[in-house]
């Protein structure tokens, strides 16, 4: 493995002593990209080695969320039961409508119960679908722009919804990850409207973080792709006249063509360094036409890992909600993700515990007046604040 041999490589470089001049640079170079590389290499393993963990606590904080969901949507009802009763004075009825409102739309744009709609246009006197339909223009709008400043032109494609922006979006990413070009595409006829199976929406936002997440997986598997076409061209037994080294390619290449079937980039780099032979030895006395091309090729292995890495933090980056550079563990997403639980945890029991507490009126009326308190505190602090 790499990371063993990185150890030895510093060894001879250190015991040698670096050469005068520009041999001695290269030397020095070479050391330092080996423990980059080693160092990627160690992360990414340790993003690999800690997933199903991450994506088991995903889960259970995506049941959690769901959980909380039902509960706020009971939560809505209860307190529309409640609404005409005349125990409530015109204050708290208009305090109520407000949370009413603001609750059952949150639950519909996650794509909530269809029976909170007739709720929602109730005490808005409106109507919660042309309300939608005009927000999704507005953002498909803005995704659009935000797509081709990123090199992804949708062209002159009919998209009238986010679910057409998402199906457009992926056939194009899709296309340049080929390597097709927008004037080699087949005009895609306008496919009627399917019906709807299940009501789960995706909202704007979930589609244009699943778009970037779609772009940057394109944006790796055309560095895996660099790399193994690399390797097969230099490992292609029938170009081989050595018989002894005919076999040590095919060995080779079969261990590539593995490593490319299951998207195993650090395989593929691993391989790379091993048909290059590099012999940790005698490092120290190669010439430098050669240490060039080894400091090239450990050069291109700390590019195509640092992307690697990219890719694998940037859908926890954004949603945790991190800037996108800075240093990111496993064991950091590990805790965010385990006070989520917590906090989400928290929010469940209290949420369970008003659908109970609020059907009698008489706690519905102290909870409201405890809930608009807190309302005005807050607002003075603000007004403090400004």
């Amino acid at each position: 493995m790499l990371g063993d041999a990185a150890h030895a490589l510093r060894i001879v470089v250190a015991s040698n002593g670096p050469r005068s001049g520009p041999s001695g640079k290269k030397q020095q170079r070479f050391g330092k990209l080996v423990k980059e590389v080693a160092r990627l290499k160690d992360a990414v393993r340790a993003w690999s080695q800690a997933r199903p963990d991450l994506e088991r606590r995903v889960v259970e904080c995506m049941q959690m969320a769901e959980e909380h969901r039902t509960a706020l949507a009971e939560l809505v009802r209860v307190l529309d039961r409640a609404y005409p009763h005349r125990s409530l004075t015109k204050r708290e009825r208009r305090y109520l409508r407000e949370l009413l409102c603001d609750m059952a739309r949150q639950l519909l744009l996650e794509d909530g119960p269809e029976d909170l709609k007739a709720i929602y246009n109730r005490h808005t006197r409106s109507d919660f679908d042309t309300e939608a339909a005009e927000e999704d223009a507005a953002h498909i709008r803005v995704i659009r722009s935000m797509l081709e400043e990123a090199g992804i032109d949708l062209g002159d494609a009919d998209i009238r919804t986010v679910d057409d922006l998402e199906r457009v979006a992926r056939a194009r990413m899709a296309e340049l990850s080929r390597g097709a070009e927008p004037s080699e595409r087949e005009p895609e006829p306008r496919r009627a409207p399917e019906p709807r199976r299940a009501p789960r929406k995706k909202s704007a936002r979930t589609v244009a973080a699943e778009i970037r997440r779609e772009s940057e997986r394109v944006q790796m598997g055309k560095a895996l792709q660099e790399v193994y076409r690399k390797l097969a061209m230099a490992l292609h037994p029938d170009r081989e006249p050595d018989p002894e080294e005919r076999v040590r390619k095919t060995l080779l290449m079969q261990q590539v063509n593995v490593a490319y079937e299951q998207k195993d980039l650090l395989q593929l780099l691993e391989l790379q360094l091993r048909f290059e032979q590099i012999d940790e030895a005698q490092i120290g006395t190669l010439a430098e036409e050669r240490l060039d091309r080894y400091n090239r090729l450990l050069a291109d292995q700390v590019a195509q890992l640092k992307g690697e890495l990219v890719g694998i933090e940037l859908p926890w980056r954004m949603q945790l909600e991190l800037p996108p550079s800075g240093r990111l563990s496993p064991a950091r997403v590990r805790a965010a993700l385990e006070e989520e639980l917590q906090t989400m945890s928290s929010m469940l029991a209290q949420m369970r515990f008003d659908v109970q507490a609020l059907v009698d009126v008489r706690a519905l009326k102290v909870w409201l007046r405890t809930e608009m308190v807190a309302e005005q505190h807050l607002a003075e602090e603000w007004l403090a604040c400004d």
